[in-house]
């Protein structure tokens, strides 16, 4: 539908989503490492490539602003223009650079071919409750799948 308000949601959220509450690592702290490899190229974040590209633009009239505020901040004024709630947002995010982005490892996001018990695994790792697993989930009533992404088509 042309709507960049999904995919930024879905940036935002795989930007923060490596977190892990056990060893403070992961999450909005890498530094918007997702722009180097092989954090881009991980299945999980297939098509996100497309946001990043988008908000370069942005980026480039605003150089002053951090990837990882910006990746947030499109988040959050993507939920808000969808008629979601308003969120409080901060600055203050800093980037990593290429030298210092954290060496995550592929799978620390949910897999749409994994059951429920693999869900749970991710959500509780960044310290979620099943409530909040199930609201956090519907978000994926905005947008659509699609295949170069997801490997599924149509919404969910």
């Amino acid at each position: 539908d042309g709507s960049f308000g999904p995919i930024f949601v879905r940036l935002a959220w795989h930007a923060a989503g490596t977190y892990d509450k056990h060893t403070h690592t992961g999450g909005p702290g890498t530094g918007a490492s997702m722009r180097f490899k092989p954090e881009s190229a991980w299945g999980a974040n297939n098509g996100l490539d497309q946001a990043r590209a988008r908000l370069e633009l942005v980026k480039k009239q605003y150089p002053g602003i951090s990837y990882a505020d910006l990746w947030s901040l499109a988040g959050v004024v993507a939920v808000e223009s969808m008629g979601g709630p308003v969120i409080p947002w901060r600055p203050g995010r800093v980037d990593c650079t290429e030298q210092t982005a954290p060496k995550l490892r592929d799978g620390l996001l949910p897999d749409a071919t994994k059951g429920a018990s693999h869900l749970r695994d991710i959500f509780y790792r960044m310290g979620f409750t099943d409530q909040e697993i199930v609201a956090l989930s519907g978000a994926h009533t905005l947008g659509r799948c699609h295949t170069t992404s997801s490997g599924f088509t149509g919404p969910w």
